[in-house]
């Protein structure tokens, strides 16, 4: 249903091979889709900014986009936020609180996350893009997710401290800006991927996100509904492309529209007999292929993805916990039989992800390719339900409850 006086929600993903603009409107029950546009990705590389005016033009040419089929001009975008630079840190800190202070308040926990983000020394370019809290402990007994209002004398929390780049983030920023737009938050796009595409048992029980783009992988491990893990791999659905073109003798275009169009990630899979024209580079005609070769070109490339993931994992000591498997998604999750091959590799259940959304969203948004920036919104989301709940003034937050009381009673 269209509300013109909701409010809305704008997720923007600057990635290596498209920039994504999804426009959301905040429902009382929910939310719905506006507008979104994609269009290709410019100055770009490896989800790092190499040409500012040419990443600028790709954002501008996004959002227009978006603005023209929703009729809303947009202020202000959580953008997503990814790349080598990302850096994850666990940590441990405690409070000790006075007698007359015994309750917990959210001042206790700011304090926390203060102390949480001086806990590892950062090096100089970098600043710290989340604090995750994990859990806390009160008086030694751990396990509890939501400590404000109970009364402790020490309470110590575990979390996960993100850290970004400096001179990245204001490369990105300065591009959100020349394009117009202000940047209300940057959101680690793994966590946004996660919120979109996981089921709240996956998060519990311990699943491995793997977002395949088309310059990194990312990868995030969520425990406990916690993000615990994070790490940026220098291998994408780029590199599969490079390889066909390099191994068929072929330009980048035409490597990528077979990768698109008769990739598979098993050889296997394949019949020995069935060929594929294939223009060859420079002579402009084209030669038949066995569509095996291709796949066996797709197969080494991402074997070795899910392998360097898969030692990374264990050597940080996740494998044993992921109870929930592992989740594939991004434009390289698309590829015929790469769930397969990530089986193989990992020998945990794996499934492609692909993003929630609400009823009435364009079939086309349901992409793992979206996976981020759908979760971007629904970050903004919760970020607005957060601080609308504590802006309003306890009568009215009273009034509301009461008023819900009042409609359940039988009187």
């Amino acid at each position: 249903m269209y509300r013109p006086n909701a409010p809305t929600v704008v997720g923007l993903d600057v990635g290596t091979t498209k920039v994504c603009t999804l426009i959301a409107r905040i429902l009382p029950e929910g939310w719905d889709v506006v507008s979104f546009a994609t269009v290709p990705s410019r100055g770009v590389q490896r989800a790092t900014i190499v040409d500012l005016s040419e990443a600028t033009a790709a954002i501008v040419n996004s959002v227009e986009k978006a603005e023209q089929s929703s009729g809303i001009e947009i202020q202000s975008a959580w953008v997503g936020i990814t790349g080598h630079h990302i850096r994850a840190y666990p940590v441990e800190v405690t409070l000790h609180l006075t007698d007359e202070e015994s309750q917990i308040t959210q001042e206790h926990l700011d304090a926390l996350f203060d102390r949480a983000k001086k806990a590892k020394a950062i090096p100089e370019d970098y600043s710290v893009l989340h604090t995750m809290p994990r859990q806390f402990a009160i008086n030694g007994v751990g396990g509890i997710r939501k400590p404000v209002g109970l009364s402790a004398r020490e309470i110590k929390m575990q979390a996960l401290v993100i850290t970004a780049a400096t001179s990245f983030t204001r490369n990105l920023a300065t591009c959100v800006r020349q394009a117009g737009l202000e940047v209300e938050g940057m959101i680690l796009e793994p966590l946004a991927a996660g919120m979109s595409v996981l089921t709240e048992s996956e998060r519990e029980l311990g699943t491995a996100l793997l977002d395949i783009g088309g310059g990194t992988t990312d990868v995030a491990v969520f425990l406990d509904n916690a993000l615990v893990d994070t790490f940026a791999l220098p291998v994408g659905g780029n590199h599969v492309t490079r390889d066909l073109a390099i191994g068929l003798r072929t330009p980048l275009e035409e490597a990528e529209r077979l990768k698109v169009n008769y990739g598979c990630a098993l050889p296997e899979r394949v019949s020995s007999d069935e060929t594929v024209e294939v223009m060859e580079l420079g002579r402009g005609k084209p030669r038949p292929v066995p569509k095996r070769a291709l796949a066996e070109i797709i197969e080494a490339r991402m074997r070795e993805l899910f392998e360097l993931a898969a030692e990374r994992l264990s050597r940080n000591g996740w494998m044993p916990l992921l109870a929930g498997g592992v989740v594939l998604t991004g434009g390289g999750s698309l590829l015929d039989s790469v769930a397969d091959l990530a089986q193989s590799v990992f020998e945990l259940p794996v499934r492609i992800g692909e993003p929630s959304l609400p009823p009435g969203a364009p079939q086309d948004l349901k992409s793992p390719i979206y996976a981020t920036v759908v979760g971007l919104v629904l970050y903004g989301i919760q970020h607005h339900r957060t601080y609308a709940e504590v802006t309003i003034p306890w009568w009215q937050r009273l009034e509301n409850l009461w008023r819900r009381i009042r409609k359940w009673m039988p009187w």
